[in-house]
């Protein structure tokens, strides 16, 4: 398969070096702006580096407080480290529901 460059990139589609994160789904159908909640939930979990420069490039920080407030899927080590760097630590956050192959940390 060749790879697309930047300018190939219709709007709104996705870059392919998030490809690995989205295992589950077909990436081709996921939109930046239709499926928002579920890239950013998915990003700040397992996102590296350039997948949260991603991010900050394409959503709010209302966005992505939105969801580390509201998921139920982000870890809560994942959880303390988004309230530290937006600055949320005193406002209540929705608690994952299942355990984290991390433990609960």
């Amino acid at each position: 398969m060749k790879a697309m460059k930047k300018k190939d990139r219709k709007i709104g589609e996705l870059p392919n070096y998030l490809v690995p994160y989205f295992w589950d789904v077909r990436f081709s159908e996921l939109s930046i702006k239709d499926s928002s909640y579920f890239i950013i939930n998915r990003l700040l979990e397992h996102g590296d580096e350039k997948a949260i420069r991603f991010l900050f490039k394409n959503y709010s920080r209302m966005e992505m407080v939105h969801v580390i407030k509201n998921s139920r899927s982000i870890s809560k080590r994942s959880r303390h480290f988004w309230k530290i760097i937006f600055d949320i630590e005193n406002e209540p956050c929705i608690q994952k529901q299942y355990p984290s192959p991390f433990g609960d940390y």
